[in-house]
């Protein structure tokens, strides 16, 4: 589904389509208020950037209206819809596919995402759950980027994923354990030419689980394990965070960012360091400065003793 495709070949998908391909209202879940209180919106992106993200979704639209016994065409709208931002439609449109394909492990890999991202955490785990069980023992594949990297590589597996992300939201429920199990397993699965890219992410969320468990020692060793000077294909702000983590640099030097993943990790450090004041006002920071707000900072503002284990 290309963002290349001509006007006329989209207005024949469209007038093409003749059923509605419509999802229920965005009320699948919290995308209009932060778990501390702050009002979220769909993110206003250039112009340009906007054309493309709607012609995607229109031409993800008329495919599921001329295909909708395909499971791709339900994946790709779900898709298509959380790439603009719209992540509580892309729930609607998730669980939409579901009930036409209750045995697809890809839409509930999906649809657990943006779960996570809409803040009903038990629900993603449980979907990320099923979708494991789903999968069994079927071969890994690579999952399609819809946003390739710079060299148009893609480096994720589908369980890879799947393991990755469900340990990733365990760290808003507070079960540390099952987010340093499950990125060890995710880790596992990765292809060897990914490793340097997938060890830096699971490397940063283990670090903060046994920082959270007071398992500093096992932190250390888990961030110690990322050398300088990887070469890498997408993973460069992970990398700059683990490296704040560990010493090398300074957090001083990143004063003007915006991204998230480095904020959080200075946020966390801060809150690490006995600096309560100052972790949360970066923590709060994140969640205003984001459209979408941060549910990570969220979660340590909100509920920072969690503890599910």
């Amino acid at each position: 589904m290309s963002p290349r495709i001509s006007a006329l070949t989209l207005a024949l998908l469209l007038t093409a389509a003749p059923a509605s391909a419509n999802v229920p209202g965005a009320d699948a879940g919290n995308c209009a208020t932060s778990l501390i209180g702050t009002p979220l919106t769909v993110p206003k992106y250039p112009a340009a950037t906007q054309k493309i993200l709607d012609e995607d979704i229109a031409i993800a639209e008329a495919a599921l209206r001329i295909a909708p016994d395909r499971e791709d065409s339900h994946i790709w709208y779900g898709r298509r819809l959380d790439y603009a931002g719209r992540i509580c439609d892309a729930v609607d449109a998730f669980s939409a596919g579901i009930e036409q394909f209750p045995n697809s492990y890809k839409l509930y890999r999906f649809r657990a995402r943006d779960l996570t991202r809409a803040r009903r955490f038990k629900e993603a785990l449980a979907d990320y759950k099923k979708a494991l069980e789903l999968m069994g023992d079927t071969p890994d594949s690579f999952e399609p980027d819809g946003m390739p990297n710079p060299i148009g590589l893609t480096i994720s597996t589908y369980r890879g994923n799947i393991l990755y992300y469900h340990a990733q939201t365990s760290f808003a429920t507070g079960d540390y354990p099952a987010v340093v199990d499950g990125m060890a397993k995710s880790l596992a699965v990765m292809p060897d030419f990914t490793r340097d890219d997938m060890h830096i992410g699971t490397a940063y969320w283990t670090y903060l689980a046994y920082r959270k468990m007071g398992q500093h020692d096992k932190a250390r060793a888990a961030i110690n394990e990322i050398e300088p000077g990887l070469k890498l294909i997408e993973n460069f702000t992970y990398y700059q965070a683990v490296q704040i983590m560990q010493g090398r640099l300074d957090p001083a030097g990143f004063k003007d960012t915006r991204d998230s993943t480095i904020k959080f990790a200075i946020a966390m450090e801060r809150r690490f360091a006995g600096d309560e004041r100052g972790a949360k006002a970066l923590l709060t920071e994140i969640v205003r400065e984001n459209p979408q707000g941060h549910w990570p900072s969220e979660a340590e503002l909100a509920h920072p003793d969690r503890k599910a284990y």
